[in-house]
């Protein structure tokens, strides 16, 4: 093995979002020295979170529960918790990110915001880094917590660019016409309807799928809060759901913009329609050190770690395994432990603190639990 002081660090994580700053906690918690871990972000603690539309907020409860050992569905360790420091039950953006700061004071994380990660190279042992500032360094380990929000998912439709995916309104009243056009629902979706109805707009939502999916699996589903939203918008004579519509053009006209659907149905707003169409992976310079299936989800190991490149380990809301997707907060930082684990043994560190995670329920190694989760009533 490669001696320590020929890496700067040795652990960096690429993402100062809920799962980079999780996993960073963790590895604090292993008596990771603040000097051999660095976590690097392109814009600022929370940036996905900061760029949320104002009035949206996150659809997971949280509850100040940890005192009868129920650790807040929204927290990224097993002793903090949104509800208590925020005192909401469904943060905004910029409220969550607040959290998520004082995650980085507790636990004293060094974090470096403004340094988008340009280059990843693996070695015979580490990797080395390029970033935009301009700078290189050297780790044993990168952990990529890159998220999706800065990876719209754009459909190949004449006209898409046009449109204007739902991550690129800062808010919902910064749309003014009266009549509103959503492409694309699900979570996305009802949380833009629900608070244009709200401000007394119409709202047309185009949806190709014929129904909401019914499951159990809370990734596939409308959450809760979501399903009380859109019961509330279908009574609602604003509200239209056109199900079955596949888009297929979008046009600029004169006095606003058209939208055509494969019914031969056409659909007109001032507005340039809304895409709530989803996410990419945001995998940037380390996209070609994965392999990934016929869906485009990156394959990982048992550990989290690529399948192409070992010591490069994934976390966060592209996590997959098979139909099981981990794409909420309380479902993938379940894993946490185990890249953390599986690091912290190399690295001969402290590991007795996965026993607190895993008595917290923050300790996810069996994902056969998830296969058959049904409920019955």
């Amino acid at each position: 093995m490669v001696e320590s002081n020929a890496f700067d660090v040795d652990v960096i994580i690429v993402g100062a979002g809920p799962a980079g700053l999780g996993c960073a906690a963790l590895l604090r918690q292993m008596q990771l020295p603040r000097e051999r871990l660095l976590v690097l972000d392109a814009g600022q603690v929370g940036a996905s979170f900061h760029r949320w539309p104002r009035e949206m907020r996150l659809i997971t409860p949280s509850f100040p529960a940890n005192g009868f050992h129920q650790t807040d569905l929204n927290a990224i360790t097993p002793d903090t918790s949104p509800a208590f420091s925020l005192r909401r039950e469904h943060p905004t953006g910029v409220e969550y990110a607040d959290y998520l700061g004082k995650v980085v004071d507790h636990y004293d994380i060094p974090v470096a915001t403004q340094e988008a990660v340009t280059e990843v190279y693996p070695l015979k042992e580490g990797f080395e880094l390029y970033t935009a500032r301009p700078r290189r360094l050297r780790c044993r380990f990168v952990i990529w917590a890159g998220g999706e929000y800065g990876a719209a998912l754009i459909p190949t439709i004449e006209g898409a660019e046009w449109a204007r995916h739902n991550s690129e309104l800062g808010s919902y009243a910064e749309q003014t016409g009266d009549h509103q056009i959503i492409i694309g629902g699900y979570e996305s979706g009802i949380d833009a309807a629900w608070h244009w109805v709200g401000a007394g707009k119409s709202v047309t939502m185009l949806e190709r799928r014929n129904e909401w999916e019914h499951t159990y699996d809370p990734s596939r589903v409308l959450s809760p809060i979501s399903q009380e939203r859109f019961e509330q918008l279908r009574d609602n004579p604003r509200f239209e759901l056109a199900s079955g519509r596949e888009v297929t053009r979008i046009e600029r006209q004169a006095s606003g913009y058209r939208v055509f659907c494969q019914t031969g149905e056409q659909w007109s707003a001032i507005d340039a329609p809304t895409l709530c169409t989803g996410f990419n992976a945001n995998l940037g310079p380390v996209e070609s050190l994965f392999l990934y299936d016929d869906e485009g989800v990156p394959f990982t190991n048992s550990f989290d770690e690529s399948t192409l490149v070992p010591g490069l380990f994934l976390t966060g809301s592209r996590l997959a395994y098979g139909d099981i997707l981990l794409c909420f907060i309380y479902k993938f930082r379940g894993r946490f432990p185990v890249v953390c684990g599986t690091i912290g043994a190399e690295l001969e560190l402290d590991v007795e603190v996965m026993r607190h995670y895993q008595q917290a329920g923050m300790l996810l190694d069996d994902l056969s639990c998830c296969e058959d989760q049904q409920c019955f009533c």
